[in-house]
């Protein structure tokens, strides 16, 4: 993730968070800085009221035409309608070209071309239909995934900008410059953690970093899932499997297999409470 000087999010970085189409580690880290930057949360905002207007418009364009199809039956029952009453008017004197139409008009020619008509009418409309409907279908997978990230994205907000939220540093003792550290985002009401962790060292085949929960009341620290750095030395844990209602008194890294352990293997590499 770039930083527009070193404090906002590049535009680029925040259309593709609108959009959803960054990895955990990414979308948590944004995700996290637009909740306390109120600048960067506006322009997020502002992309998103373009999106939907650009699939407003496209929607638009693909809309059949309103009141075509009332317009057309209405044409057709006119047109019932005139040749019922020329069939039943009495046969009274007309002019001359009156009356060749009106011969005409009984003669089997006018319902050939009326029915030629007819068909080709029906045949436009139910094609305009399946068009119509081919391209709704095409669209239903999108707007599902879109649905699906937004809805993601809006509980992940919402859930960091909490008021009963627990936040907690993770960083080696005693502190040093330029060293690892870890942040936890942790509601034990609702049984969630979050987890972001930069400076990481790396660490040989076979092995992860693996999270811990101390419990206030002193039983046994609980495992809150592995992870292992990228090539930056972040990593990022989103949502792990926890038991609700545990309140922490402090968190801890240690260094396990890579399957993970039961209990923390010494020495604690990052603490905090």
């Amino acid at each position: 993730m770039t930083m527009r000087k070193q404090v906002h999010i590049e535009e680029e970085d925040l259309i593709q968070y609108a959009l959803g189409n960054l990895p955990d580690a990414r979308l948590f880290q944004m995700t996290a800085h637009i909740s306390m930057c109120a600048e960067c949360r506006g322009e997020v905002d502002r992309i998103r009221v373009a999106l939907g207007a650009f699939g407003a418009a496209t929607e638009a364009q693909t809309a059949l035409p309103s009141g075509a199809r009332e317009r057309f039956l209405n044409r057709l029952q006119q047109e019932s309608v005139k040749a019922e009453v020329a069939t039943v008017m009495p046969n009274v004197t007309r002019p001359s070209f009156l009356k060749r139409f009106f011969t005409w008009s009984q003669s089997p020619v006018p319902y050939q071309v009326l029915s030629g008509a007819l068909a080709a009418g029906m045949v436009f409309f139910a094609y305009d239909d399946a068009m119509h409907y081919h391209a709704m279908r095409q669209m239903v997978p999108v707007v599902a995934r879109f649905e699906a990230q937004v809805a993601r994205l809006s509980d992940l907000e919402q859930f960091l900008q909490g008021s009963n939220i627990q936040e907690v540093s993770l960083r080696p003792k005693p502190v040093n410059q330029m060293t690892p550290e870890g942040h936890a985002f942790y509601s034990p009401q609702q049984g969630k953690l979050v987890f972001t962790a930069s400076n990481l060292a790396p660490i040989p085949n076979g092995k992860a970093y693996e999270l811990w929960i101390l419990p206030r009341d002193g039983s046994a620290p609980i495992p809150a899932g592995t992870f292992t750095p990228g090539p930056d030395g972040n990593a990022a844990i989103i949502y792990p499997q926890i038991p609700t209602g545990v309140e922490a008194s402090g968190f801890g890294v240690t260094l396990e297999n890579a399957n993970g352990a039961t209990k923390p293997t010494m020495p604690i590499l990052l603490s905090g409470e």
